[in-house]
């Protein structure tokens, strides 16, 4: 049955005709035909239609698959937003990423380098707890006096590979 098909396909290979608007000559095996009625549908027409069919929902499902993953990502993002408001009273509420922050505790307890973790340093933030003793508010007192007047130094120091400190570069 093979070797009668691929003979059957050579045969057609061979078969010429002359195209009668054009002119052109043809093989037989490069026509298609084309029927003056629709013909009537049969099983490769029906698995056609199936298979398309199937396209179709699989393209709907797979839509509606991301759609649901997009919603679990922001529901997931949310409770863990909320997670974290619960473990970080600090710098959530203050829209301040914790990356950002190095802990000092005296004289305040955080230095924030807000926006440093996303390589575009915005400025430099002072956290301290709300003062409860004579002390911590005096020394809140003072810090804020020096930021707020200016009286500070901004010095540069770079450590070298070879451990030699350098200041001002």
């Amino acid at each position: 049955m093979k070797q009668e098909l691929v003979g059957f396909y050579r045969v057609q290979r061979n078969i010429f005709g002359i195209c009668p608007k054009s002119g052109n000559i043809f093989r037989l095996s490069d026509c298609k035909v084309f029927l003056r009625s629709k013909p009537k549908r049969d099983w490769k027409d029906n698995l056609d239609h199936e298979s398309d069919r199937l396209d179709r929902i699989e393209e709907r499902l797979d839509d509606r698959e991301e759609e649901l993953r997009e919603a679990a990502r922001k529901k997931g993002r949310e409770q863990a937003a909320k997670l974290v408001k619960c473990i970080d009273p600090v710098f959530t509420p203050r829209k301040l990423n914790p990356d950002d922050a190095k802990v000092l505790f005296h004289p305040v307890d955080y230095i924030v380098f807000n926006g440093m973790k996303a390589d575009s340093l915005r400025n430099l933030l002072l956290l301290d707890r709300t003062a409860t003793s004579r002390e911590r508010k005096t020394i809140q007192r003072s810090v804020e006096s020096v930021v707020s007047k200016g009286h500070y130094e901004w010095v540069t120091i770079t450590i070298a590979e070879d451990g030699t400190v350098h200041e001002g570069e």
